[in-house]
């Protein structure tokens, strides 16, 4: 399964795993527009970003704060990310179509991602993370 939601108290905990990295934040993302947008998202827009930071959580954290502020400012509805690493950090592809509350409503606003936790790590299996979205 390539994630999973944990439990906790307050916030939304997800443990996210990938074959490989760019599996693992393309995950991790799809574990984000699931608490986001449980109901069915068609792939009418993209949006493109890029992030120049350092490998590690700290870019995970990073790229998925940066879906958030797309979703919010763009109103967007997301479903999927397309992640290709840079030799400064990132470069994403999101997929969704416009926020229509009828349609979308009914997820969990998440207000930011938590470091808190988060530590990447490889398995036989491939990478493996926990991921606090802060609700």
């Amino acid at each position: 399964m390539p994630f999973s939601e944990r439990e906790h108290t307050a916030d939304v905990l997800m443990h996210v795993c990938g074959a490989t990295k760019k599996e693992l934040y393309e995950e991790a993302a799809r574990a984000l527009f699931s608490v986001m947008f449980p109901s069915s998202v068609k792939e009418k827009a993209t949006i493109h970003f890029t992030l120049d930071e350092e490998d590690g959580e700290r870019l995970l954290q990073e790229f998925l704060s940066e879906i958030l502020f797309y979703a919010e400012v763009e109103c967007v509805a997301l479903s999927r990310a397309e992640v290709t690493f840079t030799a400064s950090g990132l470069s994403a592809e999101l997929f969704g179509e416009p926020f229509l509350r009828e349609k979308h409503a009914g997820g969990t606003e998440v207000k930011g991602i938590s470091l808190s936790g988060m530590e990447i790590t490889r398995t036989d299996e491939g990478w493996c993370t926990l991921v606090l979205f802060d609700v």
